[in-house]
């Protein structure tokens, strides 16, 4: 439960050295930049960095460019997925430097360019034939040359139109009627599905208008003929054919030498990507300080327990660097770095998720820990599904070299299902009922002595346990908020709101118990607990307001807030019923692949076996998911809303952040 110690630190290096020094603190990875304040004449000593950010920056642009272009066809990539679990190739900063050379990748992008282009034309000219294609599949074995319906002559003019297969023949004996002896009408045969017929009409000039008005008397409608296309509409198809087969096979051509190239020019965009964007991330740190002819000044956080580490970096430097460390002033905002041990430390992205605690706050990931654990294995509930889970991810901890944020994240998991292991052993739940349900697991019975709790028969029982935790940590969630008011120095609100608050729910509770006869705890010590905690949220709640008659009334009107603590304590009753879902989808499983393994002698073995292991990875996939979302939903809502203020910013060092490769011995430009 620890928020690191911030120094404030302002450096002053000489520009000989200070590209070199910046990228040590950079290998160093503990020093979070101030952007400071730039006039005219600093922009203009800034010139010369800006003009290489700019050049790494379209560097980069060419580089997302190359690699958006190359990925469908790179059959050899490697992610982020494969850094987070150890499978990325590791270099030192020089071999990636002399991997992510700039003139061996211009080149290889210009090549990409070469290759967008040749693969843009086949693709538009494929495009282009597929359309003409389609507007002449309707037109085949029309015997007129298309031109005749393009353009005509100076004389002569010819319209195609498509007509519902009903009224096509008057349409042709009208069209005749209009141009006589002076043209000719064809009607196309129609296919066996068409409810629509092609007719052509060939017409003097003169007459365009009649043959337009016939037409929109049996709405008949115009088929347009693309200039391009002058012959007959069976040879000018048999020329696209032949037209289209050269740009299928170009955009074949381009595709293969893509294919040949890609993994290769793939694997350096990678490089290029990972050791230009290291050198962006420096020389965005080196813009943000002051310029001046001679010396760079610059500013930044950096916790307490790495200014060890950090003057050794810059004794080397000591004739050219001078810096100046000093404690947060007031108006600063520090960054925020969590800095937890044990099993505390993987809850530190949960956390983070929500929000950061401002600087010299409360970290409650201490706090958290142990219920979250404690929720995701009552909710997972089973102590198959536990050590199945909990085994696999050791295993692959042990196999890969997982970390950041994915190990912590690894970490929460098995140290849940370990929880689950024991939840479920605890309840008798090993795969929902399998021990009871599968007659060949009876030498497992003996596990049923370890059953405390059965939560299918005696439900109420375990809700009990969940209301139980939810209302300790709720009274811990106050507990905090009176602390850190106590901190503030705000005594009244931390005895006036947190204790009136906690006298109250614990003599509420209390007498509940203790008219039960479930504690030996008098009914009216209990009672007088809760009077009292009711007196002072009576008399303090509303203070805030001006009038006698205003504060009555708001200290009487602050006790109707337990029913918002009521429906937050209600809301941990989704322990037992996460918990009795799980239960509950095993036993169906095992139920299910009993019937069939009994009534289908032979093949039915088989079949229940496969319904078994199905059932069981599905129930697992849903239930680690709900248990998970449901226990952070409960810390998230009902524990951080009586305390917590993520009003701190997370602390983002300037480091060597890759996503493609790892980069030995830290940095040294």
């Amino acid at each position: 439960m620890a928020i690191a110690e911030m120094q404030r630190a302002r450096m002053a290096v000489h520009k000989s050295v200070s590209d070199e020094l910046l990228g040590k603190i950079q290998g160093l990875g503990c020093c979070q930049f101030i952007p400071q304040s730039h006039d005219a004449e600093n922009e203009r000593d800034a010139a010369a960095l800006r003009v290489r950010l700019r050049h790494v920056e379209d560097l980069l642009g060419e580089v997302r460019f190359a690699a958006r272009f190359l990925e469908p066809y790179a059959t050899e990539k490697a992610g982020g997925m494969a850094m987070a679990l150890g499978d990325a190739p590791e270099y030192s900063l020089k071999k990636l430097s002399d991997l992510a050379s700039e003139t061996k990748f211009l080149a290889s992008a210009a090549r990409i360019r070469e290759f967008e282009k040749k693969l843009s034309d086949a693709r538009s000219g494929v495009s282009r034939i597929a359309g003409l294609k389609a507007s002449l599949e309707p037109l085949a074995g029309l015997p007129y040359s298309l031109d005749f319906f393009s353009s005509g002559t100076d004389r002569v003019a010819g319209s195609l139109y498509s007509v519902q297969a009903a009224q096509a023949g008057e349409f042709e004996s009208s069209a005749r009627v209009v141009i006589g002896d002076m043209g000719e009408v064809y009607t196309k045969p129609a296919g066996e599905k068409e409810t629509s017929r092609i007719v052509s009409v060939i017409y003097p000039r003169d007459r365009a208008d009649a043959i337009s008005q016939t037409a929109a008397k049996f709405q008949a409608s115009r088929v347009d003929v693309p200039q391009q296309l002058s012959g007959i509409a069976d040879d000018e198809m048999k020329k696209l054919d032949a037209e289209l087969a050269v740009f299928v096979k170009a955009e074949s051509s381009v595709t293969k030498e893509i294919d040949a190239a890609a993994n290769e020019i793939f694997r350096a965009c990678q490089y290029c990507s990972d050791y230009w964007g290291i050198e962006k991330a420096r020389l965005d740190a080196l813009i943000e300080g002051e310029q001046t002819e001679q010396i760079l000044l610059v500013e930044f956080w950096i916790p307490k327990s790495c200014v060890a580490s950090f003057k050794k970096i810059t004794e080397r430097y000591k004739d050219l660097v001078e810096v100046i460390l000093s404690e947060p002033k007031e108006g600063d905002r520090p960054p925020t770095l969590l800095m937890n041990k044990g099993l505390s430390q993987p809850i530190e992205p949960l956390i983070g998720m929500y929000g950061a605690p401002g600087y010299g706050g409360f970290d409650p990931s201490a706090i958290v820990a142990p219920f979250f654990y404690a929720f995701f294995g009552i909710c997972f509930g089973d102590a198959g599904y536990g050590l199945l889970i909990a085994g696999l991810l050791i295993a692959i901890m042990m196999k890969k070299r997982v970390t950041g944020t994915l190990r912590k994240f690894l970490l929460i998991l098995i140290i849940g299902n370990i929880c689950a292991l024991v939840f479920g052993a605890l309840t008798f739940s090993w795969f929902g009922d399998s021990i009871a349900a599968f007659s060949f697991l009876s030498f497992l019975m003996p596990l049923k002595g370890l059953q405390i709790l059965d939560p299918m028969n005696d439900p109420m029982t375990m809700l009990a346990v969940s209301l139980a935790f939810g209302f300790v940590q709720i009274m811990i969630g106050l507990g905090i908020a009176m602390k850190e008011n106590l901190r503030r120095g705000d005594k009244l609100a931390a005895f006036a709101d947190q204790g009136g608050w906690i006298l109250f729910l614990c003599g509420l509770v209390l007498c509940g118990l203790s008219s039960s006869g479930a504690i030996p705890v008098p009914t009216r010590l209990s009672a007088a607990i809760a009077i009292i905690g009711a007196v002072i949220l009576l008399l303090t709640q509303g203070r805030a307001k001006p009038s006698l008659f205003g504060k009555i009334f708001s200290g009487v009107m602050s006790l109707y807030s337990v029913t918002s603590y009521l429906g937050d304590l209600l809301s941990y009753s989704r322990l037992l019923a996460l918990g009795l879902g799980s239960a509950a989808v095993g036993m169906v499983i095992n139920m299910l692949a009993n019937l069939v393994a009994q009534g289908m002698p032979g093949v039915g073995v088989i079949i229940g076996i496969v319904i078994f292991v199905l059932g069981h990875v599905f129930s697992i996939a849903v239930n680690i998911l709900g248990a998970f979302v449901h226990s952070l939903r409960l810390q998230y809502v009902e524990f951080f809303g009586k305390f917590y203020e993520s009003s701190g910013d997370e602390f983002a060092p300037l480091s060597i952040s890759t996503q493609y490769v790892k980069v030995s011995g830290g940095i040294n430009v």
